[in-house]
């Protein structure tokens, strides 16, 4: 196996996962959140963000580190173009997160317990890193597929 087909399999294997994660995010975990009590809400919240580094940020790492080396080690099939595609619309769920939903977290641990406001906040915003992880997706799936086919 050639270095640009390993790099891409570990990219579309870590486009795929990050989408499914942001499913799970969408349909479960925030919506579970107002389900806590509000006197169990903040060890509740502190222990799920304790989690977060092995089950969300290493997964989205991966994702991006090997996006990037997808722009020096891709397939010849596959044009920069659609690289840098996948590559900003990888990044900008970075944006979204730092900028919208890591706010509305921090105000949940301040605050100490949860809000429907803040909830829905959290949904609206994961919609749209979906989205973005969605569009991803399908356009790893045209590029898996155009491989398959040459």
């Amino acid at each position: 196996m050639s270095i640009e087909i390993f790099v891409f399999v570990i990219a579309a294997f870590a486009t795929f996962f990050n989408n499914a994660l942001h499913w799970y995010t969408q349909v479960t975990t925030y919506p579970l959140l107002s389900w806590v009590g509000q006197t169990e809400f903040v060890s509740f919240h502190k222990e799920y963000e304790r989690r977060l580094p092995f089950s969300i940020y290493a997964p989205y790492t991966l994702l991006m580190f090997s996006t990037l080396l997808l722009i020096f080690f891709h397939p010849a099939e596959i044009e920069l173009e659609w690289v840098f595609m996948l590559l900003i619309l990888n990044a900008s769920i970075m944006v979204v997160s730092l900028v919208f939903a890591v706010p509305i977290h921090s105000r949940l641990d301040r605050q100490g317990y949860s809000d429907k406001a803040g909830i829905r906040g959290l949904m609206r915003y994961n919609s749209v890193r979906f989205i973005a992880s969605s569009t991803s997706s399908i356009i790893m799936l045209y590029l898996t597929m155009r491989l398959m086919m040459n």
